[in-house]
């Protein structure tokens, strides 16, 4: 088959984005959806599985629990539609492919191991045969965008402030080690990522895996290996002038008012110039695994907790214009108008907040939301006081 015409075939299934990802010990390629990356519309109610809400549904467990984060869908898609570099056993197939995917597409990556595998470990594409080349020397000098999206256990980012906090106490599991693997492997990764020759953009987003606010994690400790080596390249590129100029974009949770604080984590008005942050809405609901390995669903929301405020106000204004006699397309058209925005939200529940945290709880308790433990109080406090447990929902 002609080189245009092979081609031209890999531009028709990999196109704008495309996942790399670890199968059986072997990467693997599938196209990206490119889905919606944190916003009030997209905090896990979009997984559902059937018209019917229902938290017994393990389908819609089994989605918010992904690892893939954000990228659950393309996830499904992938184990169902999925290319084995290794099945290209002729070196002008396994090019061709290279080729279209670092040329026209940003790589995605959403584990650790894969990552590892793309820019640290030779990766010999065909273990039996006497072939010369293999994935990582061929594509990861030529990889010009790379977007990274890690939903990393909870562990993990306590790990890493434990090195910087010996007072801390690590509430959600055993010093595993998977998570010393982890830890080790996420070191050696910024360096070898800023390394890349021809690496121009850069995205990361980033989440841990469980319930308590984002803002329990040291936003500066986590980030400050890929700190060091953005200086390392800048240092390099005004020296040398043989690296190219890249951006750099970190997508993360929105802070929580009552837990961040400017010394762990990057407000707007202490961002770095070596990157910009763009803040989001995190996911709201959780996967919850049984005591016999059942899965449901559960609600808990981060910050804003009063997401729901001007659902309840529009109700609440809708019943008492109907006993007034207005008619419901005027009702409808006055409401919407007159709809609290989310970023009002926001305003409000962080005065509220700087007032003391029980005024949030009690504003949730006066009828409009349903009231729910205040876990992350919980969890704060056990991350200070051995033997107080955090028991999570």
């Amino acid at each position: 088959m002609p080189v245009e015409i092979r081609q031209a075939i890999y531009a028709q299934i990999f196109h704008g984005q495309t996942h790399a990802f670890l199968w059986q010990g072997r990467i693997q390629l599938s196209a990206c959806l490119q889905p919606n990356l944190g916003d009030d519309r997209h905090d896990g109610r979009e997984r559902v599985t059937t018209t019917h809400w229902r938290r017994d549904d393990p389908g819609w467990a089994r989605r918010l629990r992904s690892t893939w984060g954000v990228h659950w869908e393309c996830e499904e898609a992938a184990y169902r539609e999925r290319t084995d570099l290794r099945e290209h056993r002729r070196y002008h197939t396994f090019l061709d492919a290279c080729n279209v995917v670092v040329k026209t597409t940003a790589i995605n990556v959403t584990d650790i191991d894969t990552l590892e595998m793309l820019l640290l470990k030779p990766n010999e594409l065909i273990s039996d045969s006497n072939c010369a080349w293999n994935l990582r020397d061929y594509i990861s000098p030529r990889i010009r965008k790379l977007n990274i999206a890690f939903r990393l256990p909870l562990a993990f980012y306590e790990v890493l402030q434990k090195d910087e906090d010996e007072d801390l106490v690590l509430v959600v599991g055993p010093h595993t080690r998977a998570v010393s693997v982890g830890c080790a492997a996420w070191e050696r990764l910024w360096p070898a990522i800023c390394q890349l020759p021809q690496l121009r953009s850069l995205h990361i987003w980033l989440d841990h895996d469980d319930r308590p606010s984002w803002s329990f994690v040291n936003e500066r400790v986590a980030m400050r290996p890929m700190i060091a080596a953005l200086l390392a390249r800048t240092q390099a590129h005004s020296e040398e002038e043989t690296m190219p100029h890249m951006d750099v974009a970190l997508n993360l949770p929105k802070l929580h008012p009552h837990y961040a604080k400017p010394d762990t984590h990057y407000f707007q008005e202490s961002s770095s110039s070596l990157f910009t942050i763009e803040r989001r809405i995190r996911q709201r609901w959780h996967c919850q695994e049984g005591p016999i390995g059942n899965l449901k669903v559960e609600h808990k929301a981060d910050f804003p907790v009063l997401h729901e405020l001007p659902d309840f106000i529009i109700e609440q204004d809708r019943c008492s214009r109907r006993v007034d006699g207005v008619t419901v397309q005027e009702e409808d058209i006055t409401l919407e108008e007159e709809k609290m925005t989310l970023e009002e939200v926001e305003r409000l529940e962080t005065q509220l907040w700087e007032n003391g945290a029980e005024n949030v709880y009690e504003f949730m308790s006066s009828g409009f939301h349903h009231h729910t433990q205040d876990e992350d109080t919980y969890y704060s406090y056990s991350r200070r006081f051995p033997g107080y447990e955090f028991h999570g929902p």
